[in-house]
């Protein structure tokens, strides 16, 4: 049979033509789905035969996507993990119905938050543009319009990360959450630091696995002995169950341990440090990732206007 179910659940269609045999499989398909695959199949080879070009499906642009593009991006974990949460959606639907797709999307996703559903809005709009720009599957781009998200980040005063500081059952943890507020390093980094990478009051953080750069860290007064007693003995989840157990008790359950880094460029950017150096500070790759800051202090702007003769 042309649609069989693999001993793992998985519908897998076989096709024969020209002496040559076409399989494809989907964790993702029903036997309703595979059925439609075959259909398509078959379609497009009658209307190779006849000298038509088939219509591109969605996922065939996906499966592009993944080999052209994604091996490039730094992100890439992160953007197959998306893949896979918009493979449901997709069956066989061709790639003229990306924006169906993408309204569908939307209402059945109405109860997540606008970043997580743009997560796949961003996917489509990406494999629209190749399949209009680079492929040729599509006569014009496909008109994909995101939802408006909020800004996530959360700007801290020195006085509430202090509190979440000592709120934390570890002392350790707590240490740690000084660190990433004084210093914008991520938690990840943080905790593999040893005293070794601590040296004429910076840290010496090797950043080669993202940036491919060794960065400087300057260190403030205020956590300089703390980065001398690295590693402080707290492993991932401790900290985590500290930084949640903190977070409940000073009210601010809605703060994220990232927006440490995000308040470490803040309290810069307020006061008065150049964006550029911010930039080095925190170990952007672009300065449009340090510009969302810039908002924070527009002082420059009127020493810059005043500057006119």
């Amino acid at each position: 049979m042309p649609v069989t179910k693999r001993p793992n659940g998985h519908y897998q269609v076989t096709v024969g033509h020209g002496g040559k045999t076409h399989r494809k499989t989907s964790r993702h398909w029903s036997y309703k789905d595979a059925k439609e695959y075959e259909r398509n199949y078959l379609s497009a080879l009658k209307d190779l035969e006849a000298g038509r070009e088939p219509e591109r499906l969605i996922s065939e642009g996906v499966e592009r996507f993944l080999i052209d593009h994604v091996p490039r991006l730094r992100s890439m974990t992160k953007t197959k993990a998306h893949v896979r949460a918009l493979m449901p959606y997709l069956g066989e639907r061709k790639m003229k119905e990306i924006a169906q797709v993408w309204a569908e999307i939307k209402a059945a996703e109405m109860d997540k938050a606008p970043a997580t559903v743009n997560h796949k809005g961003r996917i489509l709009r990406q494999i629209g543009r190749m399949a209009w720009r680079e492929w040729g599957w599509l006569e014009r781009p496909v008109a994909i319009g995101l939802l408006p998200e909020k800004p996530r980040e959360t700007f801290l005063t020195t006085e509430q990360v202090e509190a979440l500081a000592r709120a934390c059952p570890n002392p350790a943890a707590g240490d740690y959450v000084r660190l990433a507020a004084y210093t914008g390093i991520r938690r990840g980094h943080l905790l593999r630091l040893t005293a070794h990478e601590v040296r004429g009051g910076f840290i010496h953080l090797d950043r080669t696995s993202k940036t491919k750069t060794l960065q400087l860290v300057p260190l403030h007064p205020k956590v300089a002995g703390i980065a001398e007693r690295l590693p402080l003995g707290a492993s991932d989840c401790q900290v985590r169950d500290s930084w949640a157990a903190a977070r409940k008790v000073c009210g601010l359950e809605h703060v994220r341990w990232h927006d440490l880094r995000h308040t470490c460029a803040s309290w810069l950017v307020q006061a008065g440090v150049p964006l550029h150096t911010v930039s080095e500070v925190l170990g952007h790759t672009s300065m449009a990732m340090t510009r969302r800051y810039a908002h924070l202090s527009p002082d420059h702007l009127s020493d810059a206007i005043r500057k006119l003769a």
